[in-house]
């Protein structure tokens, strides 16, 4: 895949944003290494920005703005790299734009120079799962694959090593979806696990999520292909490519994903499935997908068991911040479940969250902003439910003192499920933080150590 791309030699570029997860410190190191005059503007503080920052460190001549932005840099600028999570219309963006700047994203450079082949995938819940799985059934098939895009770090410093015959899969989300929109993005292959409400609090609508999301599939064309959830909104998706679709009930390697015990939950046979599809589409061969199903090491923060701490499993699913994702995690248990559960508030509605705690959780410790609206939803859904399993609902200041009452409203036999549903902005950084705190938490010392021996 061949495409324009921009000379940075000796031009002024403003990196909008560090990130969290590698994207930021990445192309920033690739903008100097071609000459470019790099300056990072970031409202958060050095502390804040911490090792993400460190990263940075051996690099000189970079400029650092740090605790707000100013607008001499994006006055005074040829380009603005604008971090995903920076919403359209910034006035300070726009200001740039109109001067004549021009306005990019780490993952459009890195499509502008990508010469491989792109598989792509998407989707509200399971696309990081999904994407791993797709990159590691390819491996098993001999094939040279790089792996990349919202899953973490940047491709961008390996971009000329990657060949015309090399597979690219990456994984996107709405906010890098957006930014590909201008660029006609047309990955060989597409994969969109499915659809819900999300983001809301930055994409306004829930039509504009979806016309984001619907990018990976837009400028397609009848020699690519679409890989879509049969049982999902997102098989009606419109797109000119060759449709295949998926279904977690039948597809090549079930056998072997089902003997994997991260896959075998329920919704990670629908990952499975549509990871086993795009491979098959791709020509990967039956054995090797069966041999990539029966080795695939599952993504850390997602259905992972933490501990085992006085008869109680811990299971840290950090990585699920959406509705759907924790009512799929809770519908993976036979065991009670306490549930912790709760965080920053997206904007989305809650209500079918609380049905389903109601239905599923035996106890829910609630946690963030949306703590009291959910806890009010979840006193709604109670009252007019037929069947009702939760029997505790408790409130917690802080992830520790959550903990101490998952202790306290567990037994022998439980799962201590942490599924927050919601984003973890308020409480920490990311949900790779939130995980971690989680995992520290019930390992690094006796949760239940103020309440006597385990």
């Amino acid at each position: 895949m061949t495409h324009s791309s921009t000379d940075f030699r000796d031009r002024a570029v403003t990196v909008m944003g560090l990130g969290r997860f590698g994207g930021g410190a990445g192309v920033v190191r690739f903008l100097q290494s071609q000459g470019a005059r790099v300056t990072v503007s970031d409202q958060r503080t050095a502390d804040q920005l911490g090792h993400t920052l460190n990263e940075l460190m051996d690099l000189r001549d970079v400029v650092l703005h740090l605790g707000d932005h100013s607008e001499e840099d994006f006055l005074a600028t040829d380009a603005v790299v604008v971090n995903p999570a920076v919403r359209p219309g910034h006035p300070l963006v726009e200001r740039a734009r109109s001067r004549g700047a021009r306005i990019t994203s780490e993952i459009g450079l890195f499509w502008e120079r990508c010469q491989g082949r792109i598989a792509a995938v998407t989707g509200s819940n399971g696309k990081s799962t999904t994407t791993k799985l797709l990159h590691h059934l390819l491996q098993a098939d001999g094939r040279r694959a790089w792996l990349g895009g919202n899953i973490g770090g940047s491709l961008l410093s390996q971009v000329d090593r990657i060949r015309e015959e090399d597979w690219v899969v990456l994984e996107l989300s709405s906010f890098q979806l957006t930014a590909l929109d201008e660029l006609r993005a047309r990955p060989a292959l597409s994969v969109v696990t499915n659809f819900a409400p999300n983001h809301l609090d930055w994409h306004g609508t829930v039509q504009a999520y979806q016309f984001a999301k619907q990018t990976i599939l837009r400028w397609q064309t009848p020699g690519e292909i679409a890989v879509l959830n049969a049982g999902d909104a997102v098989r009606n998706w419109s797109t000119r490519a060759n449709r295949r679709f998926f279904d977690g009930a039948s597809f090549p390697g079930r056998s072997a994903a089902c003997a994997n015990a991260f896959l075998a939950h329920r919704h990670q046979l629908e990952n499975a499935a549509a990871a086993a599809i795009a491979a098959e589409s791709l020509g990967v061969g039956r054995s090797a997908i069966e041999c990539g199903m029966a080795s695939f090491v599952g993504l850390p923060h997602r259905l992972s068991l933490a501990a085992t701490t006085g008869g109680r499993r811990w299971y840290d699913d950090s990585a699920s911040t959406t509705p759907e994702s924790t009512l799929a995690a809770l519908a993976s248990f036979e065991t009670p479940i306490v549930l912790l559960v709760g965080g920053a508030d997206k904007g989305v509605d809650l209500t079918a969250l609380a049905d389903g705690i109601v239905r599923a959780a035996d106890a829910a410790v609630l946690m963030g902003a949306v703590a009291a609206p959910l806890q009010g939803l979840i006193e709604g859904a109670s009252s007019r439910a037929t069947h009702r399993r939760l029997q505790s609902v408790v409130t917690a200041s802080s992830l520790e003192e959550a903990v101490q009452q998952a202790w306290d409203l567990s037994r022998p036999g439980d799962s201590v499920l942490l599924s927050p549903a919601c984003a973890s902005f308020g409480w920490f950084a990311n949900y790779v933080e939130r995980g971690q705190a989680f995992s520290r938490l019930v390992n690094g010392r006796d949760v239940c150590s103020t309440r006597g021996a385990c």
